[in-house]
């Protein structure tokens, strides 16, 4: 559980907000707010109400604002030592939204994997230990990325393949991931 003082500041930016708001599966900010466990403030005459970033957004620039709803504030969780983070994204040119975009979480216990502009919304999948009590990796990892590649789903559309996207998580996804968990505790 996440208590009120693990918090960072609240923020909204009109470009972070509206990012969010807008919820595009293939931007970085909704797949950051999913990875990190984020909240979402909103704000109607009825009152203030508070959402993770996973339940905010529910499908392809979709989200579960009411229309009389504002949002009011973005909250992303503090780094906590032993951590480590890694990112890359997949684009036809610098500056377009990802073709796929892989985010890693790391920390003593494993690893979450996220991904955005595969599904209509950012997905997670939660990499434990190896049965051997060490890190993930070689054919049970590709076990996994393979199962969860598919389960994602996707849709062809004019900048790639269902297909494509999905390969381009199997075959980014580990080195991602064994740069995350080699940053644990850096800093």
């Amino acid at each position: 559980e996440i208590r009120p003082r693990d918090w960072s500041s609240d923020v909204c930016s009109s470009d972070l907000c509206g990012s969010l708001a807008h919820s595009d599966p293939s931007s970085e900010l909704p797949l950051c707010l999913a990875l990190l466990g984020g909240e979402v403030v909103l704000r109607s005459q009825r009152g203030t109400r508070r959402l993770r970033g996973q339940a905010f957004q529910t499908g392809m620039l979709s989200t579960a604002r009411e229309v009389d709803e504002l949002l009011l504030a973005v909250r992303f969780p503090r780094a906590r030592p032993g951590q480590g983070f890694a990112f890359h994204e997949v684009a036809r040119r610098h500056g377009d939204f990802a073709i796929v975009a892989l985010a890693v979480s790391a920390d003593a216990g494993g690893a979450t994997l996220a991904v955005g502009g595969v599904a209509d919304t950012p997905a997670l999948c939660k990499l434990g230990l190896s049965r051997g009590g060490s890190d993930i990796s070689g054919a049970e990892l590709d076990a996994t990325l393979n199962v969860f590649a598919w389960e994602m789903g996707g849709n062809d559309d004019l900048h790639a393949t269902a297909r494509y996207r999905r390969e381009l998580v199997r075959r980014l996804a580990p080195g991602l991931i064994a740069e995350a968990l080699q940053r644990r505790g850096q800093g």
